[in-house]
């Protein structure tokens, strides 16, 4: 059964719309700072705005190397129970978020959230 664990990798522990950063940075291992940077370069690179999914994704896809998971109509918590081993990013209307091992690691609680798409972390 899938738990959300709050966990917030925010070097300034600050709570903001960098939900992007913080669940790459999460599922990567990467540092925050370093994400940061990827996604700028991303941005250029696709010459769009760096937290739109067309760039993030990129990023996810492309340079990390991570496999695109179906997801088809179901919430956080669905795919986390049918996911419980290994690194996932999950991607929601308006969000983004990090499973480890069947739980959602996220300032805030979005189990029960419909997703758009997921990736397996390499």
């Amino acid at each position: 059964m899938a738990n959300f664990i709050y966990l917030n990798v925010n070097p300034d522990g600050n709570k903001e719309s960098d939900c992007v950063t913080r669940a790459i940075s999460l599922a990567s291992g990467l540092s925050y700072p370093e994400i940061r940077r990827k996604l700028f370069h991303s941005s250029k690179l696709l010459n769009c705005e760096k937290l739109c999914s067309t760039c993030y994704s990129f990023l996810i896809e492309h340079v990390l190397k991570c496999r695109p998971i179906k997801c088809d109509n179901m919430t956080v918590r669905e795919f986390a129970d049918l996911h419980p081993y290994g690194i996932y990013l999950v991607r929601m209307a308006g969000h983004i978020s990090t499973i480890i091992n069947g739980d959602c690691y996220d300032i805030w609680n979005c189990l029960d959230q419909k997703l758009t798409n997921s990736w397996k972390v390499k």
